[in-house]
């Protein structure tokens, strides 16, 4: 038997083995992702440890931030808007989701000398939300525990008898003191290779997001609480590569299939 006809009949063994072998079995659930960057898919681990991650499915829905834009090359980031969306915004400690109400104007980025349009709304707005099913009113919300959750920490939450524990994963490459605006000092870390993972109710663990590295920022937590009304918890988070980044991932837990959108934009000069 010549080397190309025993290399072929091991690989074809090999095949048929992976084929039957149980520890290859997938897990029947399936997860959905929705992404605008490769540092937020959704993956899982079933219990024979593979990774399962779901492809990007834009018709899901969007997510955007309210904020200015620089126009490039005529480009207008501010187009996707109409009277359709919804606002997540906060009044008197609550959260609610109505249809929103906002001005577009236009303006001029003198940092990066290009124009620039103004979402501005009429409210205290976290988020517009272009989503499925999504529905107005008042929004279940919790009070958050640690926004910012760092390697080696994990965050309890506990929602209608459900268990959900947030675990940071990561290289602490280093640390520093440093004093927040209301003068209080607390540590600062430098991250890399982050990972945010969560436990649903004693379910598998799952990876909501991952980040290589964070230049002189951390992700932290924005909001807590029922957002499509499906009696799980939601989750935005902050989750900017640099300081000179806006960046929000809204984790959707969606009735168990959950969804995930980020919204990001930069603003170096």
């Amino acid at each position: 038997m010549n080397s190309y006809s025993a290399l072929t009949l091991l690989f074809g063994l090999l095949f048929i083995q992976a084929c039957h072998s149980p520890t290859t079995k997938k897990d029947d659930t399936p997860i959905d992702s929705v992404a605008t960057k490769d540092s937020s898919s959704l993956m899982s681990k079933d219990s024979t440890g593979l990774l399962l991650s779901a492809a990007a499915d834009s018709s899901k829905g969007q997510i955007f931030l309210v904020r200015s834009y620089r126009i490039w090359e005529k480009e207008d980031p501010t187009a996707v808007l109409n009277k359709d969306w919804f606002d997540l915004y906060e009044r008197e400690g609550k959260y609610y989701l109505e249809k929103v109400d906002y001005e577009i104007k236009d303006s001029y980025d003198e940092c990066a000398q290009v124009p620039s349009k103004n979402v501005e709304s009429k409210r205290n707005s976290l988020l517009f939300l272009n989503i499925k099913g999504l529905k107005p009113g008042a929004v279940e919300n919790m009070k958050i525990n640690h926004s910012e959750i760092w390697p080696k920490e994990s965050v309890e939450y506990n929602f209608k008898k459900q268990r959900i524990v947030l675990k940071g994963l990561g290289d602490i490459k280093s640390t520093e003191v440093q004093t927040d605006e209301k003068g209080h000092e607390k540590l600062f870390h430098e991250v890399a290779h982050y990972k945010l993972n969560a436990t649903f109710g004693g379910a598998k663990e799952i990876t909501l997001f991952q980040k290589d590295q964070y230049d002189h920022i951390f992700m932290s937590t924005q909001f807590v609480g029922d957002i499509d009304r499906d009696g799980q918890l939601d989750f935005i988070f902050s989750n900017p590569g640099n300081y000179e980044e806006e960046a929000l991932l809204l984790f959707l837990s969606n009735g168990g299939r959950p969804l995930i959108f980020e919204a990001n934009e930069q603003f170096d000069c």
